[in-house]
């Protein structure tokens, strides 16, 4: 009963101090996955180059959101290892042409995703590159076609490469998105 009394007299203070929280609009956190997996070569050629991969950034998200972006942020970047290999790695991840961070380690130890965000000694930033991912974020809010484009090069230290081995890039960014009242275009 007391919970009753407490949310009424809750609502009549909202009522009365102007709060039109049914009508306002609501900014929702969507997660955007800006990610790609190359493979690595195998053979006795221990270089490894991924082709760029363009990614439209709206095809990453619910297509209700696509015209509702308020806001655009990253807020990890992880590279990983997939395969068996005994050797290390070192390489660069790549967007839009631009450095995006530099890796290097054993491979078993991008078996577990190296995170900017877990503060890995693994993975280097490179301004230029996350300048050009805030860009390329901040331009997505007022054009829905924005595309990134993802790509990784680098060289092992062990010859000859068995098969199947793999490199990922992950980009963990989420966008606001305002749904409900608020936005004309609902």
């Amino acid at each position: 009963m007391k919970m009753k009394l407490l949310l009424a007299g809750l609502l009549i203070v909202l009522l009365n101090t102007g709060s039109s929280c049914i009508n306002d609009g609501i900014v929702v956190a969507v997660n955007l996955p800006i990610s790609h997996t190359w493979n690595v070569n195998s053979g006795t050629n221990t270089n490894f180059s991924g082709s760029s991969t363009p990614i439209v950034l709206a095809n990453q998200i619910d297509g209700s959101y696509k015209d509702k972006v308020k806001g655009a942020r990253y807020y990890d970047i992880r590279v990983s290892v997939g395969g068996t290999y005994s050797g290390n790695v070192s390489g660069t991840a790549y967007i839009n042409g631009i450095p995006l961070l530099t890796f290097n380690g054993s491979w078993t130890d991008f078996k577990t995703p190296q995170s900017l965000l877990g503060s890995s000694t693994h993975v280097t930033p490179q301004t230029a590159g996350v300048a050009a991912l805030v860009s390329a974020l901040n331009n997505f809010t007022s054009n829905s076609s924005t595309t990134v484009t993802l790509s990784a090069n680098g060289n092992l230290t062990q010859s000859p490469v068995p098969a199947g081995l793999t490199v990922t890039v992950e980009i963990f960014a989420q966008i606001d998105a305002q749904v409900n009242g608020g936005d004309s275009s609902n």
